[in-house]
């Protein structure tokens, strides 16, 4: 019986999922920011403005849709310590809440006052009630602690590589942080995103790729929510499943391919010299709870697969 860690029968689009624009703090126009990532071939992007959830539907054209997004706050009392996570609407926001999406098109969201976890906890209720995907944020970027974040429930996804973070500050990459939640049971897929504001070559730099049916908010946040995607620095995945005790991935060209397991250790196949690899697959011993699989390039970048869960009953 084959374990899918991606349905491939649909169209594939590619997305950002977090950026800024002149709305708060990113330096261009929500028109101008659109029209950069329309041009470099994106699909879809969501405008996750710091505190006010937006809808720019205007700007949506053919091939090209806006998500509905927001970016909420919550500043713990500690150097650096700040809660972000994505609100991500599932539907439509128009300029009042409707049953379908419970918040509304500049709806404002002040930052949190912090009284301990539940605080945070309270921001993705909100969000889950209001029928909107919740992703928590470059955990590294804000210097957390496992201890920090470990007990929060209802976020799907996290930030395992944040674009922004990488160039400003070589903080973008949280890949220990999800395994940490994998290898506890956590059932969270990994985005990789820009948090492009445009002060300086932040963008285009991390994306997720969808498998979805068609290109609408409905399809699109469908297929993130059950983790039918994959995410990019530059590589591309074709398929990744489990067959027979094998863990097999197809794939662009890749110097390196690297299939992190829990609890045994894994494998690697690195390339020697300007070898590459297309394929690549490692016996399984029956003692993992999950797989992923990592594609790295001969340029350095990398795409993530999100983990199959080698425990649960076969549903893709």
């Amino acid at each position: 019986m084959k374990r899918l860690g991606l349905k491939t029968d649909g169209n594939w689009y590619k997305g950002n999922l977090h950026l800024h624009s002149t709305n708060s703090d990113g330096r261009k126009s929500p028109t101008e920011t659109a029209k950069v990532y329309a041009d470099h071939g994106y699909q879809f992007v969501s405008f996750t403005e710091h505190e006010y959830y937006t809808d720019n539907q205007e700007l949506n054209r053919e091939n090209f849709l806006i998500l509905p997004g927001v970016e909420f706050s919550c500043e713990k009392p500690e150097p650096l310590r700040i809660y972000h996570l994505l609100g991500i609407g599932q539907h439509g926001a128009g300029e009042e809440a409707t049953r379908e999406n419970g918040f509304c098109h500049q709806q404002h969201f002040p930052v949190k006052k912090w009284e301990g976890l539940a605080s945070v906890q309270s921001i993705i209720d909100e969000a889950l009630a209001a029928n909107n995907l919740v992703i928590f944020n470059h955990p590294n970027w804000s210097r957390m602690e496992l201890s920090d974040f470990v007990d929060l429930e209802g976020f799907c996804a996290m930030e395992i590589y944040n674009y922004s973070g990488d160039v400003d500050s070589r903080t973008g990459l949280s890949i220990d942080y999800w395994d940490s939640l994998l290898r506890r049971g956590r059932k969270v897929w990994g985005v990789a995103t820009d948090d492009a504001h445009f002060g300086q070559d932040d963008y285009c730099g991390g994306w997720v790729m969808v498998n979805a049916g068609e290109l609408t908010i409905e399809a699109i946040t469908a297929a993130l929510k059950e983790g039918n995607f994959y995410s990019s620095s530059g590589p591309e995945i074709y398929e990744f499943y489990v067959e027979d005790g094998l863990a097999k991935i197809a794939c662009s060209e890749a110097r390196e391919i690297h299939f992190v397991t829990y609890e045994t250790f894994g494998h690697s196949i690195v390339a020697r010299g300007d070898e590459t690899f297309c394929r690549g697959e490692m016996k399984l011993c029956g003692e993992e709870k999950y797989v992923r699989a990592e594609v790295v390039d001969h340029k350095g970048r990398v795409a993530w697969s999100n983990p199959i869960f080698l425990r649960d009953p076969i549903t893709l």
